[in-house]
C-alpha cells in the first residue's frame, strides 16, 4: 500500500473513531463513506461540488436508490467484494466510462477514476469510495492518440506522394546504397525498387560512377546540396540508348548537424535534350537558308537586270523567278520529319506558270520522294530550263514543245535520280560563246548535290541531262 493510500486510510481511521467524517472534506478528491447496508454516511464536499445532486438526497439512503442508474455498475460488485473479502478494488473511466454521474463546472463530464477500500468504525465495517479527477489527463492522452492519427495520416500521404511521384526521389547511406527510391526512379534505372535497395546507383548504371560519386562524397562532407548536376548513362532496359538526367542532391541530418544519408531529385531530360539539340539544329539550318537566300535573290537580280532589254521585261522574269524560289523554300518546310518530298511536287512548283501551253509541255516522270534540299534547288534549276525555253529555246516558236522524263532508284546503286529536259521544234539553236546564269546555276545547283549535268546543243533543240545520288533510304516510291 502506498504512503499517500497509508496516510488516507490513518486520516480516515481516525476519522471514523471520532464519528466524524468531517476531515474528509478537506480533500482534493471525492470520498463516499458507506456502510454494510450500501448506506451513504457521508459524500464529502469535492463531490457535492462535481455532483448535480444533493448530498442532503443521498444521506441516509442506499446508492444503488439514490443514484438508480448506477444498480448494474461494476462499482456495486466492488463494493460487495470489498465488504466480503476485504479485497480493495479499482474501476478506471478509460475502460469502465463514467461512474459517477460528475461533470466539470464547464457542464461537461468530468472523467474520474474510483478507488474502493474497507475500513472500520470500532467493530463496524464500512467502505470509502475516493473518486480521483482524471480529465486532464484523459483529454491529454486523447488529444495524444489524435496526434498519432493525424502523424499516421500524414507520414502516410507523405509516403504515397514519394512512391508516386512522377520525379525520381532516392535515399542513400554513407556507403552510397539505396535506402529507398520511388517508382519514378527506378523506372528511369530500368530495374524494380527490390534490385535496388542496399545497391549503389552505378551498380545498375555503370557510367554513373565517375559523377555521381564525387558528388556524393562532397555533400556528405560539406552538409550542403547540389543542384542540377547532369549525368549521362545507360540503362539495363535500353543499354543501347544514352539516357540524360538532371539531379539534385540534398542532405539529411541528424539532431547535431551530422549528414546521415543523402537524398536524390532525379528528372530525365533525354527526349528534352534531344529537342533542344534538335531546336539548335534548326535554327543553324535556318540561319545558313536565310543566308542563302539572300545571296540566290541578289543574284538573280543582277542576272536578270543585266538580260533585260526593259524594266517591264526585268519585272517578269524576276517576279517568275522569285515566285519559284519561294515556292521552292516552302517544299522545305512542307518536307516534314522525313524530310522528303514528292518529285512531282517539285516538278509542278516549277513548270507551273508553263503548263498553260497544253501539250507542248510533257511530263512523264515516277512519283517518288525525293530529299526536300533537292527538290527546291531543282525545282529552280527547271524554273530557269523552261523560262530560257521561252526567251530562246522551244517555247518561243509556236511549235515548240518540251518532253521532260525521268526516273528514281533508291537501291544506292548508280544516280538515284535521272532526269532529262529535251526541246522540239524550236529555233535553232547552237552552243553559247560564254557560259549564262541559267548554266552557271544549274552547274551551281549539281555540284551542290555531288551531280552530273551534260548539255547538248543539238539542231532540234537542247537537251540537258541531270543526275543526282539518292541514299537507299532517300527516296520513297
Amino acid at each position: 500500500m502506498s504512503g499517500i493510500a497509508q496516510g488516507l486510510q490513518q486520516m480516515v481511521g481516525s476519522v471514523l473513531g471520532a464519528a466524524d467524517f468531517s476531515l474528509l472534506d478537506s480533500l482534493d478528491s471525492g470520498a463516499v463513506v458507506l456502510d454494510t447496508q450500501h448506506t451513504v454516511r457521508h459524500w464529502n464536499e469535492w463531490m457535492a461540488q462535481v455532483s448535480p445532486i444533493s448530498p442532503q438526497d443521498l444521506l441516509g439512503r442506499s446508492l444503488w436508490e439514490a443514484l438508480p442508474k448506477m444498480t448494474t455498475h461494476r462499482l456495486r460488485t466492488v463494493v460487495e467484494d470489498c465488504f466480503s473479502h476485504g479485497i480493495p478494488g479499482r474501476l478506471t473511466a478509460s475502460i469502465h466510462g463514467s461512474i459517477f454521474p460528475l461533470q466539470q463546472a464547464s457542464g461537461r463530464p468530468l472523467r474520474h477514476d474510483v478507488v474502493v477500500r474497507r475500513l472500520t468504525q470500532g467493530s463496524e465495517p464500512l467502505c470509502l469510495i475516493q473518486v480521483h479527477d482524471i480529465t486532464a489527463r484523459w483529454e491529454a492522452q486523447e488529444a495524444l492518440h489524435r496526434n498519432e492519427l493525424r502523424t499516421r495520416a500524414e507520414l502516410a500521404e507523405i509516403e504515397a506522394i514519394y512512391r508516386t511521384a512522377p520525379i525520381g526521389l532516392g535515399l542513400f547511406d554513407r556507403d552510397m546504397r539505396f535506402l529507398r527510391i520511388n517508382e519514378a526512379l527506378a523506372d528511369m534505372n530500368g530495374a524494380p525498387i527490390d534490385q535496388h535497395l542496399g545497391r549503389c546507383a552505378w551498380d545498375l548504371v555503370p557510367a554513373l560512377r565517375p559523377v555521381a560519386e564525387p558528388l556524393f562524397l562532397k555533400v556528405f562532407e560539406t552538409g550542403e546540396p547540389l543542384l542540377g548536376r547532369e549525368l549521362r548513362g545507360t540503362t539495363p532496359r535500353a543499354p543501347s540508348l544514352e539516357r540524360i538526367w538532371t539531379e539534385d542532391f540534398y542532405p539529411l541530418k541528424a539532431a547535431d548537424g551530422t549528414v546521415v544519408a543523402v537524398g536524390v531529385i532525379a528528372r530525365e531530360v533525354t527526349e528534352q535534350r534531344r529537342l533542344e539539340d534538335r531546336e539548335r539544329l534548326l535554327a543553324s539550318e535556318l540561319h545558313h537558308r536565310v543566308k542563302n537566300l539572300f545571296v540566290m535573290v541578289q543574284a538573280l537580280a543582277g542576272q536578270t537586270a543585266r538580260g533585260a532589254v526593259t524594266v517591264s521585261d526585268f519585272l517578269q522574269i524576276f517576279e517568275g523567278r522569285l515566285s519559284t524560289l519561294a515556292a521552292a523554300q516552302e517544299m522545305l518546310v512542307l518536307a516534314g520529319e522525313t524530310g522528303l518530298v514528292a518529285l512531282r511536287q517539285a516538278v509542278h512548283t516549277a513548270l507551273a506558270p508553263f503548263l498553260g501551253d497544253g501539250d507542248r509541255l510533257s511530263v512523264d516522270i515516277p512519283d517518288a520522294g525525293i530529299p526536300s534540299k533537292l527538290a527546291a534547288d531543282l525545282a529552280v534549276a527547271l524554273h530557269e530550263l523552261a523560262t530560257n525555253a521561252t526567251k530562246y529555246g522551244a517555247l518561243a516558236d509556236p511549235g515548240g514543245r518540251i518532253a521532260l522524263s525521268g526516273r528514281v532508284d533508291g537501291s544506292g546503286v548508280g544516280p538515284g535520280l535521272s532526269l532529262e529536259w529535251r526541246e522540239i521544234g524550236g529555233p535553232p539553236v547552237r552552243p553559247p560563246d560564254r557560259s549564262g546564269f541559267g548554266t552557271r546555276l544549274l552547274a551551281s545547283i549539281v555540284d551542290g548535290h555531288d551531280g552530273t549535268m551534260a548539255m547538248d546543243w543539238l539542231p532540234s533543240g537542247v537537251v540537258c541531262r541531270l543526275e543526282f545520288p539518292l541514299g537507299s533510304a532517300s527516296a520513297q516510291g
